[in-house]
Parts: C-alpha cells; structure tokens; sequence
C-alpha cells in the first residue's frame, strides 16, 4: 500500500549558501534486526508451508501430513486427520485416557479371531496397508469416542429377535441359537455405538474452529 504526504514546497535561492553541519555517524547495528528478520521469515514459511491445518489452533505440520498421503487420498487423510486432532482435544478437555492395557486386550481379541480364520494380524493388516501402530491408534480413538459420545448399549431381547427375524438370510447357518442371540446383541449394540458417536461428533464439530489451508 502506498502512503501519500502532502509537502509544502518552499523555495530557497541561496541553496550553495546554506552551512552543512556534519555530526559523527552512528553506526547501526544489523545484527538484532536481522535476527528479528529472519525470526519472521522462518515464522511465515512454518505457518503458510508447514501447517495445513489448525484445529482450535491447534497446528497439523506439513510433514505429519505427508506421512499419511501417502497411504489415502489428500483430502480424506487431511480430514481423517483433523477429526482425530478434535477427538484428542475433547479427550484432553474432559480428562479421558486410555489405558495401554485396554488396547492391547483388544489387539489380542482382535488376532484370536483373525487367527481362528487361518490367517495372521500382520498379514491382514498389510493387506489393509495399516501396521500395527496404526491398528492401536484406531483402537484408542474409537475407545475414547464412545467413552465420550456415552452410548446406550443397553439391548432388549425384542430388539435381538427383531434383528434375528429382519437379517434371517445373511445369517451363519452353521451358528447355534446361543451364537445367533450373541451376534444379534454384539452387531446391534456396534449400531448403537456409532450412532452415539456420530451424533456426538457431530455438535462438537458445530464449535470447532478447523481451517484448511
């Protein structure tokens, strides 16, 4: 932006006869303002090239983003990544962690199932493009939403018979009654806990500050 100043002209005709006065020149020193200079250089390319994206001002750098480019499309992984930002942060509001034993107790669930189907975690998981790092932080988000969404996972038997009765066709035929009712309860309470955690997620995102750059 250009600054304007008016200036009133004055005319001198004995310019040649004006003394000069000479005073001893400071000199100045560069030293501090170039630190100061260079402060502010690194301080804009950090923020306009190594943030992507501000969460409650919370930054997500450049290179964490990277990382996960890699593995999903650009802006799935910027909002997958913006939305675990926001988890963290409600989590660190209300004071909910997850104890590492949990998430080991579910891994190892998780791989006795996966090894009654002949196979192994690490080879499913490499199918999937995810190690086992990724699998626990998985797990420890999806614990910390429903401890926070607070669902109702209360199942009525109405509610399994309902189920057993809609979803009759796709259902194991080799399963006995006792394992029906438990995969009836195990897939309806699952419904319900994602609809808590949606609805959840849904109002917190309503005041949340997130920008994209």
């Amino acid at each position: 932006m250009k600054k304007t100043t008016s200036v009133k002209k004055t005319v001198t005709k004995k310019i040649k006869e004006t003394p000069v006065i000479t005073q001893p020149v400071k000199k100045f020193n560069f030293v501090p303002f170039l630190i100061v200079l260079g402060l502010a250089v690194l301080a804009f390319f950090y923020y306009h090239f190594c943030i992507v994206a501000t969460v409650n001002g919370k930054p997500i750098t450049r290179f964490a983003y990277l990382q996960n480019l890699v593995k999903f499309d650009k802006n799935q992984v910027l909002q997958q990544m913006a939305n675990e930002a926001l988890i963290y942060q409600e989590a660190k509001k209300q004071g909910v962690e997850i104890e590492d034993s949990l998430i080991n107790t579910e891994i190892a669930s998780l791989e006795a199932k996966i090894v009654e189907q002949g196979q192994t975690l690490d080879a499913a998981l490499a199918a999937e493009g995810m190690s086992r790092a990724d699998l626990e932080s998985q797990i420890r988000i999806q614990k910390i939403a429903e401890i926070l969404a607070k669902p109702n996972t209360e199942i009525t038997q109405a509610q399994i018979d309902d189920y057993l009765t809609q979803n009759k066709a796709y259902l194991p035929a080799n399963y006995t009654k006792d394992q029906l009712q438990e995969l009836a309860k195990t897939q309806l309470t699952t419904e319900a806990k994602n609809a808590a955690i949606n609805n959840w997620f849904t109002e917190i995102q309503k005041n949340a500050k997130i920008i994209y750059r």
